[in-house]
């Protein structure tokens, strides 16, 4: 289980570690080229393999007015970086002050506390006061603290690189499956399920209603067959991100009719894998109208996740 600390850690926290740092949203497969020998290395050596991240995004408090949707949650990350076999997760809350500090003094403080002997980053990674910490600058300090740098090059797909600003504008037009080819998986929400207006049992499609974090990236309105598991087990279902309009509301919501179950799921943690987009949103001109879009949008989901429609219903 990864452990998480926030702030910079106290003197003497970690032995002998493996490290990385950067945002690391998403944790897609660029990022997964890094941390995947990250791990492994820091396991043959006896190290610790440690991240080191930042809360909010950096960009959030440089420049507010652009300040990108999160792919992944701090809770999705850890959930992402756990399964990936990461030991500890260093999370530096991001402020004015520590944008300020000059990369010798972040390093400093971070030493104070890791016993690096090893370190991964990005060929494009840089950090500190004016980004001027570069590989350059962390070879002449592995020299005198006695740790190595490697630097990972930039993973691409086509003719660009993999990167968290495009993941973000293909799933900003509900190209899931496009932006699975990035990640790695499909893309993720991870949420517990809150009571709405109970308007999709009314219309025989039960559905749960999730609980979003602020800032977290939805897809483009629509609907969406997708994958949904609970409490370890995984269900087929047809979600729908938008605004329903045949009932003329105005708030965005994100439910999900999960396909063949019937529990309790109120305040329970539901992990939703976005697999595919089925349509666009839609106003129809009479709810039965729109009782049989949806039937054909469960059936569309079965056919897409490979369900029977005739099997045996649990």
């Amino acid at each position: 289980m990864t452990q998480v600390s926030f702030g910079f850690p106290a003197a003497g926290f970690l032995g002998p570690s493996h490290m990385t740092m950067g945002t690391f949203d998403g944790v897609h497969r660029g990022h997964q080229a890094l941390l995947k020998p990250l791990v492994a290395g820091a396991r043959r050596a006896g190290a610790a393999s440690v991240v080191v991240t930042f809360e909010p995004h950096p960009r959030c408090v440089l420049d507010p007015e652009n300040c990108p949707a999160n792919l992944t949650t701090l809770e999705e990350k850890t959930w992402l970086l756990d399964q990936l076999g990461l030991d500890h997760l260093v999370v530096i809350p991001f402020t004015p002050q520590i944008a300020a500090l000059s990369p010798a003094v972040f390093m400093q403080r971070l030493l104070r506390g890791i016993q690096v002997r090893r370190m991964v980053i990005g060929e494009n990674h840089r950090f500190g006061h004016g980004q001027r910490g570069d590989p350059a600058f962390l070879r002449r300090l592995g020299t005198r603290h006695d740790f190595t740098v490697e630097v990972a090059p930039t993973l691409a797909r086509g003719k660009a690189p993999i990167s968290s600003s495009r993941i973000r504008r293909l799933v900003l037009l509900g190209q899931v499956r496009a932006a699975a080819q990035l990640l790695g998986r499909d893309y993720v929400i991870r949420s517990t399920v809150e009571h709405g207006l109970k308007r999709g049992r009314e219309l025989g499609f039960p559905t749960a209603n999730l609980r979003i974090s602020p800032n977290k990236l939805l897809p483009a309105t629509g609907i969406y067959a997708v994958r949904v598991e609970i409490e370890g087990r995984t269900y087929a279902g047809a979600l729908s991100v938008g605004f329903r309009p045949t009932f003329g509301s105005n708030s965005l919501t994100v439910e999900v009719f999960i396909l063949d179950f019937d529990g309790d799921v109120y305040d329970k943690l539901l992990t939703v894998w976005f697999v595919q987009r089925l349509r666009a949103e839609k106003r129809f001109a009479s709810v039965p109208a729109l009782q049989q879009q949806m039937s054909r949008d469960v059936a569309a989901a079965r056919r897409i996740l490979g369900i029977d429609p005739a099997a045996d219903r649990t």
